[in-house]
């Protein structure tokens, strides 16, 4: 959970930055478009997680993002996919 804490505060920075987008003020089922994100913005998000945590959103599942609560649902599932596979690299070195 505290990965994807730090996640939403970077993207929360990301878009205070940006976009000037308070996102604590934000409800979760708020459309991209609502908080302003094109895609080329939701990409940018994108790569942001990339870069930092080593997190890939592929292209096909962040073209599929919605809402805040979307891109949110699909970070907990990359994060939970990326602590998975680290677990099962160290149990074939272990």
């Amino acid at each position: 959970m505290q990965v994807e804490t730090s996640i939403r505060d970077d993207i929360a920075e990301f878009l205070q930055a940006h976009y000037q987008i308070d996102l604590d003020s934000v409800s979760a089922d708020a459309t991209m478009e609502d908080l302003g994100l094109d895609s080329l913005g939701v990409l940018s998000v994108a790569d942001l997680i990339e870069t930092k945590y080593g997190i890939s959103l592929d292209d096909e599942r962040i073209a599929s993002v919605r809402t805040f609560s979307d891109l949110m649902d699909l970070i907990r599932v990359k994060v939970e996919e990326s602590k998975a596979n680290e677990s099962a690299r160290a149990e074939t070195r272990g």
